[in-house]
């Protein structure tokens, strides 16, 4: 794979709004602190990591698609606008990635249906379905081209930088965002104790832009992904760990985005995206040539990719 260009980059995270409040996230002092959410039914509540509320408040929340829309839609949006720039030229394909989608509204919507179906709000169920982010973003930003929602695990994101780049190596589009976003709930909150005790949920969003171009803005020239090696049929974690191992060796020598990259917990689709920027980051700053990403996904395979670092002197 070459020719593929990385020429922005966009996040929402606990620590905040913008790739600069990701980037102080990995010292110790911008460490977010985690907020009690209520689960009905229970004395305790759960611990979960917060996007915070922002004090600027953008142009597109007045759009008429946006005045309703879910958080995780917000997230999304903040980010893929972070990552577009001044990329306004030329035909816009946008790839979402998730894994839990849009549960605030789906649970509201079904607890009103459960209560009394005949006065369930028609105005929340448009929020509950997995694609209405990316329906969101293609409205807002004017985009007619290629729309994909993805649904998978923790690996989901770099399935999404595959399904892009191909796009971009057919022109099938001139520019591509891809997307992975989470938004908390008491629900998934809950869940994820089933399987991790100690765990926190985190919620967020992170965006790339891709394009066939290098320009000004370009960091990273995609290098590849690798194919997914799946261990779902074996479900101890050996299997998980030696399909882990086998992404790693596939991959060329590199800078690691490690879990330590970034202080959070568990996010799902968005703990990769927000390794793998600040990883980026890290390398521009360090002058190291390539990143690398190994996500082990939570119940289906490992998959990674790399990344070639375009420091000033090379681009």
């Amino acid at each position: 794979m070459s020719g593929i260009f990385l020429s922005g980059m966009g996040a929402v995270s606990p620590a905040g709004w913008g790739m600069a409040n990701l980037s102080r996230a990995q010292s110790p002092s911008g460490m977010p602190v985690p907020q009690l959410l209520q689960r009905p039914g229970w004395a305790h509540p759960l611990s979960v990591l917060r996007v915070p509320t922002t004090h600027q408040r953008p142009a597109w929340v007045a759009h008429p698609r946006m005045r309703r829309s879910a958080l995780i839609s917000q997230f999304a949006m903040s980010a893929a606008i972070e990552a577009l720039g001044d990329h306004t030229h030329g035909s816009l394909g946008i790839v979402f990635c998730t894994m839990c989608g849009c549960v605030n509204y789906s649970r509201r919507f079904f607890d009103e249906v459960s209560r009394n179906p005949t006065v369930a709000s028609p105005l929340l169920f448009p929020e509950t379905v997995f694609n209405a982010p990316a329906s969101h973003l293609s409205a807002l930003l004017g985009s007619t081209a290629a729309n994909y929602t993805l649904v998978g695990d923790a690996g989901v994101f770099l399935h999404g930088l595959a399904l892009a780049a191909g796009w971009l190596a057919n022109g099938r589009v001139e520019r591509c965002l891809v997307i992975a976003a989470e938004e908390a709930d008491w629900v998934v909150a809950d869940a994820l104790r089933y399987f991790r005790k100690s765990a926190i949920l985190a919620e967020g969003a992170g965006a790339v832009l891709l394009t066939r171009e290098s320009g000004a803005n370009t960091c990273a020239e995609l290098e590849c992904v690798t194919d997914p090696e799946p261990f779902a049929d074996q479900a101890d974690k050996s299997a998980r760990t030696a399909a882990l191992q086998r992404v790693v060796v596939a991959l060329p020598p590199g800078l690691a985005a490690i879990e330590e990259v970034t202080q959070f917990s568990e996010a799902f689709s968005v703990g990769p995206v927000w390794r793998l920027l600040a990883a980026i980051r890290l390398a521009q700053q360090n002058r190291h040539g390539r990143v690398t990403v190994a996500v082990p996904g939570a119940y289906q395979e490992a998959i990674g990719a790399s990344f070639l670092i375009l420091l000033p002197n090379t681009k």
